[in-house]
């Protein structure tokens, strides 16, 4: 993975939130390229080092988001 500064994934490119402003508590898929096969679910209060910060063209109302994967119980 890249070496970046790391932040909550709230706040990151790769929290495939649904939300323009995703709150801590939101639970959403990691799409971070390296861990996207995983279907990782994450909160957004968490975070890691391949933490890359969102920006406009991430949170437009018009970028496509994938469905989030379905909870195994």
């Amino acid at each position: 993975m890249a070496n970046h500064d790391s932040g909550h994934c709230k706040d990151c490119r790769y929290f495939n939130s649904q939300s323009t402003h995703p709150s801590g508590s939101e639970i959403a898929q990691c799409r971070q390229p390296e861990l996207e096969d995983f279907d990782l679910m994450v909160a957004g209060d968490c975070g890691c080092n391949a933490f890359e910060a969102r920006t406009e063209a991430d949170i437009s109302p018009g970028r496509p988001l994938d469905e989030p994967s379905p909870m195994m119980h």
